[in-house]
C-alpha cells in the first residue's frame, strides 16, 4: 500500500515548476527547496526526466498551446481547467499525469515571459489542487507516487510509447476549445 503522508502535492508542484522555469533561467520565489534532504527526491527527479523528455518530443506543440490559451486574470483558472478537465476526459494514466505537470510547467513559464509572474502561484495552486482531487485516488489506486518511480524506472519506454500523441491532440483541442476557435479553423493551419 502506498504511503499517502510521505508526499506533499504542493511541494512536487512547486519543484516541478521550479524546475522548468530554472531551465529557463527564471527564478520562482515560491521555490522552499533549501539544502536539506528531501525524502521525495527520487519523484522529483523521475518526475523532471520524465517532463523533459516529454518537451523534447512535443516542446513546440506545448508552447503553441500554451500560446494559444490567451491567459489573463479574468480567464486563467477557467482556461486552464478546461484543458486540464480534457487531458483527463477519458480516463487517468501516468502519462497523462506527466503531461499535466508538463503543461502547468509550460503555462508558468509563458506566465513569465510575458510578465504575469503572479499567475505562478494561481497555476501551482490550481495544480495542487487537481493533485488532491480528482486525481488522488487514482494515484492512490496505482500504488501512488512509489509505483510512478519503479514504473518509470523500469519500464521508461513504455510510459511513453503508448500515449504523448494522444496527449497533444488531445490538449490542442482543449486549448482551442477554451480560446472558442474551431476545430475546422485548427486543421486548416495545419
Amino acid at each position: 500500500m502506498a504511503q499517502e503522508n510521505v508526499y506533499d502535492n504542493r511541494s512536487i508542484v512547486e519543484k516541478y515548476i521550479h524546475h522548468k522555469l530554472w531551465k529557463k533561467g527564471y527564478v520562482w520565489e515560491e521555490d522552499r527547496g533549501g539544502t536539506r534532504h528531501d525524502p521525495c527526491s527520487a519523484l522529483h527527479k523521475v518526475l523532471r526526466e520524465a517532463g523533459d523528455e516529454l518537451e523534447r518530443l512535443y516542446q513546440s506543440d506545448f508552447a503553441e498551446m500554451s500560446k494559444q490559451l490567451h491567459l489573463t486574470s479574468i480567464t486563467a483558472q477557467q482556461r486552464f481547467t478546461a484543458v486540464i478537465d480534457e487531458l483527463f476526459r477519458d480516463g487517468v494514466n501516468w502519462g497523462r499525469i506527466i503531461a499535466f505537470f508538463e503543461f502547468g510547467g509550460t503555462v508558468c513559464v509563458e506566465c513569465v515571459n510575458k510578465e504575469m509572474t503572479a499567475h505562478v502561484d494561481n497555476i501551482a495552486g490550481w495544480m495542487t489542487e487537481y493533485l488532491n482531487g480528482p486525481l488522488h485516488a487514482w494515484i492512490q489506486e496505482n500504488g501512488g507516487w512509489e509505483a510512478f518511480v519503479e514504473l518509470y524506472g523500469r519500464q521508461r519506454d513504455s510510459v511513453f510509447r503508448s500515449s504523448w500523441s494522444s496527449i497533444v491532440t488531445v490538449f490542442g483541442l482543449a486549448a482551442l476549445g477554451a480560446v472558442g476557435l474551431t476545430i475546422g479553423a485548427y486543421l486548416a493551419q495545419k
